[in-house]
């Protein structure tokens, strides 16, 4: 019998993101942490697509995707 290889275990790092919104002419809205409230966060893109065509994004919710290497 072949000997069992270990299972290796994944370890899941945290993405940080840092961004700015900014209005129509390219000014800086200043937004704070207390001010922003993380909506979801999603693996997959079918979950995202089933909220889009569903009941949608809240008003003023946007989403960027991340793309890991």
């Amino acid at each position: 019998m072949a000997d069992a290889k270990a299972k290796k275990t994944r370890t899941v790092k945290p993405v940080y993101v840092v961004m700015q919104v900014r209005d129509n002419e390219g000014n800086v809205l200043v937004l704070t942490k207390e001010n922003v409230t993380v909506l979801g966060a999603y693996k997959s893109a079918d979950d995202l697509l089933s909220i889009l065509e569903g009941e949608g994004l809240a008003e003023g919710a946007f989403y960027k995707r991340i793309a890991l290497s």
